[in-house]
């Protein structure tokens, strides 16, 4: 039933606003994508977008095998709030045959389990903290924040002072650099996320984008 095609495949558990913008970035970058959350209401807004949605529960071994899972490329687990689904979720995963798996961690004993039950990457802030703290000193402005895929990356970049007062639409990053915009984070804390075309930069934005890594640096020597 289930044919691997040339195309990249990815799978989000747990579709909130930012799993949506995410597979919005990564639908425009012509790859395959299949959702996976148990509250219908947060597949409304991705329905139409991504290849395939699925009601269901994400620590239901048969639920994953039927929808396909494991003939992913890669799966997020975006969420971390509630510790034993993710980390039942994350061990069901790799158990069915999920090639590369990023996981969202709570706390350093949530980082620990998932590494441990099989997790290729586990994202905590707060044990990020140093290592985007030298990136950010080796190239000024540009911050990695995950690697999604080998190549391709999400990363806060500082704009540079040309976008400020232009809008989304004037920019056109997705033509003119061949990146995402998944979030714009304001000076005064304000946080847009899937920010909308008519949106107007102001100095000392930080835009959180996914793209090829060439094409995050060439935006961020900008």
């Amino acid at each position: 039933m289930f044919e691997k095609k040339a195309r990249s495949y990815f799978g989000i558990i747990g579709i909130g606003r930012f799993g949506q913008a995410i597979a919005e970035a990564l639908v425009g970058y012509g790859a395959r994508v299949i959702v996976m959350d148990r509250n219908e209401d947060n597949l409304t807004n991705v329905q139409n977008i991504v290849e395939e949605v699925v009601i269901g529960d994400a620590t239901d071994e048969q639920t994953l095998i039927d929808s396909g899972f494991q003939y992913t490329d890669l799966v997020i687990v975006s969420f971390a709030e509630d510790l034993a689904t993710s980390i039942l979720a994350t061990m069901l995963l790799k158990e069915i045959g999920v090639k590369k798996l990023i996981a969202k961690a709570r706390n350093l004993l949530h980082l620990r389990i998932l590494k441990k039950i099989g997790a290729d990457e586990v994202v905590l802030p707060e044990a990020d903290s140093g290592r985007r703290l030298a990136s950010k000193l080796i190239s000024p402005g540009f911050q990695e924040l995950l690697e999604i895929t080998p190549g391709y990356a999400i990363a806060d970049i500082l704009i540079p002072e040309s976008f400020e007062g232009k809008n989304l639409i004037e920019i056109d990053l997705r033509n003119k650099f061949k990146v995402n915009a998944l979030a714009i984070k304001r000076n005064n804390g304000e946080v847009l996320i899937s920010p909308e075309p008519h949106t107007q930069f102001q100095k000392n934005d930080v835009i959180t984008i996914l793209g090829k890594d060439s094409d995050l640096k060439t935006l961020s020597n900008q």
